[in-house]
């Protein structure tokens, strides 16, 4: 294997540690499937549209109480 670098500062580590990071990340590449992504990103909007129920919920719920204390008090 021939370098294509020829200054006199050797990089050879760099160059092993460069190779494995591309192989490493061909291989995520390689298994990365839209559908799975599709899936997760499915998981994720159904957490995200529970959450914001749930704060609505909430916030009407302590609407309620407000408005009830409010009344209660300026009697």
């Amino acid at each position: 294997m021939g370098r294509a670098n020829t200054s006199s500062v050797d990089t050879t580590k760099g160059e092993k540690l460069a190779k494995r990071m591309t192989q490493q990340t061909n291989t995520v590449k390689a298994s990365f499937s839209p559908e799975e992504a599709a899936k997760q990103q499915q998981i994720i909007n159904a957490r995200k549209a529970a959450n914001v129920e749930a704060k609505k919920e909430k916030r009407k719920k302590n609407a309620k109480l407000a408005k009830a204390a409010k009344k209660k008090n300026k009697k």
